[in-house]
């Protein structure tokens, strides 16, 4: 008797928002270290979050870098990046646009508990210090993006 297959589940079930603001040496890239009472304690990232309710996911990344940076004042634009892993915890493959968020560069970063350390880097320092490597690996592809901002292929966003 043939066994039935049962496929690796898909879910999207949130956002990578990659911060970033351009100052006198260039495009700059924020990175957070997550606190150690949360998931993946100690790792380097960008703000990831999902939607409540009946938020888009503009409303979602406003909200989710409003929360964890104190950063309000923002332009937000999809791009065609899309951050793909397998999550063991839920057993599933998860997939999740990455959003980029242009802030001011005198803004001023207000940490929520969810991390305990921010740094600015320039794009290649800064894909050397991300935990995951299916992040790292666009930082090359949005730093040329970044040269024409805003990108072609990006749409900006609101809230």
């Amino acid at each position: 008797m043939p066994q039935t297959r049962h496929n690796i589940g898909i879910e999207s079930p949130g956002f990578n928002a990659m911060v970033v603001k351009n100052d006198d040496d260039g495009w700059k890239f924020m990175l957070l270290r997550r606190a150690e009472a949360e998931t993946y304690p100690g790792t380097w990232g960008v703000v990831t979050g999902g939607k409540q309710g009946n938020e888009t996911v503009a409303q979602a990344v406003a909200r989710e870098v409003a929360e964890e940076t104190g950063l309000a004042e923002i332009r937000m634009f999809a791009t065609e990046h899309v951050i793909q892993f397998y999550e063991p915890e839920d057993d599933r493959i998860w997939i999740m646009p990455l959003i980029i968020v242009v802030v001011p560069s005198e803004s001023e970063v207000v940490l929520s508990a969810e991390n305990d350390d921010f740094v600015w880097l320039l794009p290649h320092r800064a894909q050397h210090r991300v935990t995951w490597k299916n992040l790292e690996r666009v930082f090359d592809e949005i730093d040329d993006e970044l040269e024409l901002y805003p990108a072609h292929n990006w749409v900006e966003i609101k809230a």
